[in-house]
């Protein structure tokens, strides 16, 4: 009987992680053939520049173009390329975002490590999944599903290392397994790696901190703490190594910024150059607020119920003056608070200007990384007193779940009746642009009130780097040509943005779905 039941737990345990493979892939799926294909976005247009520059020279780092934090999602979106014989825009609209399935995998043992139980596992990896801060960046042709990836395998690494120190060559192994992980994390994005880096730095900082309050010696703790002072040694070491040695380019990302804090800022926080209003897109991306809210109420379940757990559970400690014995509750503990710092640290920088706008896929994904086993743990310890409603607590969770997988979806995917920021674009607009750019070569022609249709082109076709010349926003003046499609008349009317054309401009191309205009000539020299 005793033999059993660890059969029948393996069993199922196998069976719950094909489910979330199979949940996985139908929601990249869906993001797929959402728009027949037929879509674009900036971050998958760049990493298809990079990828036709490494295919194009057979190198590491191109002359024409590299990606400025890490080589290796080209580097592996090259290698599958040439194994499979996919195209660019095969690899990057379908492959790259099939192959969002696979974080499941890393984050289920990751989980059941933080947990100390597989069905703690499995409601964790549930969680991750309808959080549309995470579900967006993963979904997208782009390193993010392996950065994300390489962060639960690295934990899983850790955690499984610090279990199994007393058995030398188990521990040797999963040692150097951690630190090839983390090299590979740094070649995929060297900030986003340095950004973990640090919070596992911070969690240790929060653990030596507690301990101290405390008072009272663990041996347990005591060796969580030195696998991590070692993890985190090394780990930046790597992180310096490959950032101003073996990856070039790395370093003009920090070249840009003027500041030594904004420099560390940069590091630290894994933030972009720019500033804007972060919080501007509540209103500006989402047809009203309340719909913003909706779409994005399982990262606010998130955050309020993991913050009240977590501060009863520091609470209980500090009342108890007991440090718990297991490594397991110690890192989980650490890291929240941690993760929760840089997003406290990012909001303030936000708020204030003075560097970016990418809090809401940057750091809350990392944050909800370990949010979630936070969470689940909890409710797979509450489930002893549940016995009588057990079933219906089930059957809630379930109908829960699936509510906020559909509106995660919807937001991850920017759906047009929900959202202002469209990715789709139309064929007969991609057939106007190819008439207009070959009957007028060295004329430029407004695309779109955004980089939508310019990203599209730029993943398909690359027409801009064999010389096309596009314009998107607000137009240049230089510009005379105008596309003006079905899409594009329905995308100002939501955004309240006029056409910019006059009345009197002339129309030389009509599909019926898209048509082209020209300016009137006002001088002898306009064309």
């Amino acid at each position: 009987m005793t033999t059993q039941q660890p059969s029948r737990r393996a069993s199922s345990a196998t069976l719950e992680v094909i489910a979330l493979l199979a949940a996985a892939v139908l929601v990249a799926g869906f993001m797929a053939m959402r728009y027949g294909g037929l879509w674009g976005e900036t971050d998958t247009n760049a990493f298809a520049t990079a990828i036709r520059a490494m295919l194009a020279e057979f190198r590491l780092i191109p002359q024409e173009y590299a990606y400025g934090n890490g080589y290796g999602y080209p580097a592996l979106a090259t290698f599958l390329g040439r194994l499979t014989g996919l195209s660019v825009v095969q690899l990057q609209i379908f492959g790259g975002t099939l192959l969002a399935a696979w974080v499941v995998i890393p984050a289920w043992l990751a989980y059941r490590e933080l947990t100390g139980s597989t069905r703690g596992a499995t409601l964790a990896t549930v969680i991750i999944l309808v959080q549309a801060e995470f579900l967006f960046p993963i979904l997208r042709g782009s390193h993010e599903k392996f950065t994300r990836g390489l962060m639960f395998l690295c934990l899983y690494l850790l955690v499984r290392s610090i279990l199994v120190r007393q058995q030398p060559s188990r521990f040797a192994g999963f040692l150097l397994a951690f630190y090839l992980a983390v090299y590979a994390l740094i070649t995929f994005n060297n900030l986003m790696a340095i950004s973990f880096i640090v919070a596992l730095g911070l969690a240790l900082l929060l653990s030596l901190v507690v301990w101290q309050l405390v008072g009272r010696r663990s041996d347990a703790s005591a060796a969580t703490r030195r696998r991590l002072l070692y993890a985190i040694g090394i780990s930046l070491l790597l992180a310096f190594i490959f950032t101003f040695y073996a990856y070039p380019p790395a370093r003009n990302g920090l070249r840009i910024v003027e500041s030594i804090w904004d420099r560390l800022a940069l590091l630290f926080l894994d933030v972009k150059e720019t500033a804007t209003n972060p919080y501007q897109a509540v209103t500006a991306g989402w047809t009203s607020l309340p719909v913003y809210l909706i779409v994005s109420i399982a990262n606010w379940l998130l955050l309020v119920l993991s913050f009240v757990l977590w501060s009863a559970q520091t609470f209980s400690w500090w009342r108890n003056r007991a440090w718990p014995n297991e490594p397991r509750a110690i890192l989980l503990w650490s890291l929240y608070g941690a993760f929760g710092f840089l997003g406290a640290v990012s909001i303030a920088v936000d708020v204030s200007g003075a560097l970016s706008s990418n809090l809401q896929h940057r750091i809350f994904p990392s944050f909800a990384m370990i949010a979630a086993p936070l969470v689940a743990a909890w409710f797979v310890r509450r489930q002893a007193l549940w016995q009588m409603t057990r079933p219906l607590a089930y059957g809630a969770l379930a109908v829960g779940i699936a509510l906020l997988g559909v509106v995660a979806v919807a937001k991850a995917t920017n759906e047009p009746s929900l959202s202002n920021k469209w990715n789709y674009y139309s064929p007969a607009e991609f057939t106007a642009l190819d008439w207009t750019r070959t009957a007028n070569p060295n004329a430029a022609t407004w695309t779109s009130f955004d980089e939508r249709l310019r990203a599209a082109i730029g993943i398909c076709c690359a027409w801009e780097a064999e010389g096309a010349q596009l314009d998107s926003f607000a137009p240049d003046p230089g510009t005379r040509t105008f596309l003006i499609s079905d899409v594009i008349r329905a995308r100002g009317q939501r955004l309240h943005l006029s056409l910019p054309i006059q009345g009197d401009s002339l129309r030389v191309y009509d599909d019926g779905a898209a048509e082209i205009y020209r300016l009137r000539p006002r001088t002898p020299f306009q064309r």
